[in-house]
């Protein structure tokens, strides 16, 4: 029977090992070549030009439910230009998949009424507890002085109970980039760690780093992330910018490299 135990012991310590030492593979995102419009720190950029309007476009990450890309537009021309990120497309030409941007005002919106609700739940506990805190205190106050209680104030009959306060924290904001968010927009692409940016459930990420729908004047860049829903089994994908003169596309291959 010891025996056994041994042998099964050692069988499990083996397999676990085995398990987690199990390499994971490495995916990587890039560019067509036929759409490299330059390059920067061994990462190819998208470059094109429709009319008065420069795109530049590149993969920059994902998360369990959106792939990220990071996309700058500059107006050259003299006329303001609308861009909304919703009308943004990732169409997989393998499975004949379209994929609309994710709208940051819908997921500000959604983000912040989870707050809320959040704050409301925190509120109604804190409010529990105190009462609570209140009512085992008078308990304790009226068994120790039969009933009478409190502290005598200087207005000779009436009798002052301690209050009782409960701190709670309700502003759940955590996880933010060290970085100004508000020059986001106006550095260059990939120019920001991802391991410092806020994570895509906190509304900050969605205010200060995403692509939003703006208006964009004369000799003015603005740059951001777009999410598009992920799928686990895109080899290739094209992404479709959409203009007043063209669509302007640019054609990503992701890879699974395996030790």
């Amino acid at each position: 029977m010891k025996q056994n135990l041994t042998y099964y012991i050692a069988l499990l310590v083996t397999v676990s090992t085995f398990y987690n030492c199990s390499p994971a593979s490495i995916s990587r995102v890039s560019i067509d070549k036929e759409d490299v419009g330059y390059w920067q720190q061994g990462t190819a950029i998208g470059e094109k030009i429709a009319n008065d309007l420069i795109v530049e476009a590149v993969y920059s990450h994902s998360d369990k439910k959106f792939d990220y890309f990071d996309i700058a537009i500059e107006n050259a021309g003299e006329e303001r230009v609308l861009v909304d990120p919703k009308t943004f497309r990732l169409l997989d030409p393998t499975s004949g998949g379209s994929f609309k941007g994710v709208d940051p005002e819908l997921m500000i919106l959604n983000l912040e009424l989870k707050d809320s609700k959040r704050d409301a739940n925190n509120k109604t506990l804190a409010i529990v507890a105190g009462a609570a805190v209140v009512a085992g205190t008078a308990a304790a106050i009226a068994a120790t002085d039969g009933g009478g209680g409190g502290s005598s104030s200087d207005n000779g009959n009436e009798y002052n109970y301690y209050d009782t306060w409960v701190y709670t924290d309700l502003t759940p904001r955590g996880n933010l980039a060290p970085m100004n968010y508000q020059y986001f927009s106006q550095e260059a692409l990939l120019s920001s760690d991802i391991r410092t940016l806020p994570d895509a459930k906190n509304v900050e990420f969605w205010k200060g780093f995403t692509f939003r729908k703006t208006t964009i004047f004369q000799n003015q860049r603005i740059r951001g992330l777009v999410a598009f829903l992920k799928d686990e089994n895109r080899t290739r994908s094209t992404l479709v910018i959409p203009t007043e003169s063209k669509d302007l596309s640019f054609d990503f291959i992701h890879e699974k490299h395996r030790p």
